[in-house]
């Protein structure tokens, strides 16, 4: 048992099938835990259609990682159901926001190596990106197969477990404010005249091949945006319009997002 996903939500579902895609595992090498009821009926089905292997809670300590994909709120019933984890077990590999480390560790017997990673809605297209805490007390292999896990859905990054609401405002809520931009974009292409439509398609277009320049050019957001603006010309009309309290408005965004991570934590 190389893998066990406790919890196969969407975010465990993306990782079995980019662990999977990736060739970093065998369906036959993953084994899944879901939760009780009719959403965990439907997790079974699924990983069945996987040729992923089902378990329980407490046949799966000896698993070499175990991936806890559950909601904040029941880790406290999992953990009871999982028992003692000690040292030389398996690597716990948490994705829930707002529970630390340390707080995992204690509610599993007190000696369980435990990293947090947080990845983003995008490992569903294996386009996510990952925060892994750098400061988990877990050896350079056992950070190498958390970074190897992490890869099969996209890219990740180092960050200290401290900054990890900060980074749960700025990449895991980031595609719901991207959203919401472009909800904003196209309404108001509506609203100056385009159909719908032609409005949705010019602008999610547009936002695709942006974001597809920005990802294959060595240069900045701010050198991009400058080919763009030339003086006296409409980029440069409309700019001067979006740039008035927008940096405020977003750095409001995202602090308002990491507090209430930071709340959610301390609660």
């Amino acid at each position: 048992m190389e893998l066990a996903i406790v919890g196969f939500g969407s975010l465990g579902r993306s990782i079995a099938a980019g662990a999977v895609q990736s060739r970093f595992l065998l369906p036959s090498q993953i084994t899944v835990v879901a939760e009780p009821g009719t959403a965990g009926d439907e997790s079974r089905n699924h990983a069945r259609e996987c040729d992923l292997q089902l378990a329980t809670h407490d046949s799966i300590r000896e698993a070499k990682v175990i991936l806890l994909s559950v909601k904040p709120q029941s880790f406290r019933e999992v953990a009871a159901a999982i028992g003692v984890v000690p040292r030389d077990g398996a690597l716990i590999i948490s994705i829930m926001a707002g529970t630390s480390m340390a707080t995992i560790r204690a509610a599993l017997g007190g000696q369980a190596r435990v990293c947090r990673v947080m990845p983003n809605l995008a490992a569903s297209v294996l386009r996510a990106v990952t925060a892994i805490a750098d400061d988990a007390e877990i050896s350079a292999a056992d950070f190498k197969r958390v970074e190897q896990l992490c890869a099969s859905i996209g890219k990740s990054v180092r960050v200290p477990e401290a900054l990890f609401d900060a980074v749960t405002a700025t990449s895991g809520s980031g595609p719901a404010f991207l959203y919401r931009y472009l909800e904003s974009w196209e309404q108001a292409a509506e609203r100056i005249g385009l159909p719908k439509e032609i409005a949705q398609t010019l602008a999610r277009e547009t936002l695709f091949g942006a974001a597809e320049l920005l990802r294959v050019s060595s240069a900045s957001p701010r050198t991009l945006r400058a080919k763009v603006t030339s003086k006296g010309g409409t980029t440069a009309a409309g700019m001067k319009h979006l740039d008035a309290g927008l940096d405020a408005m977003v750095e409001e965004t995202l602090r308002a997002a990491r507090d209430r991570g930071a709340e959610l934590s301390a609660s």
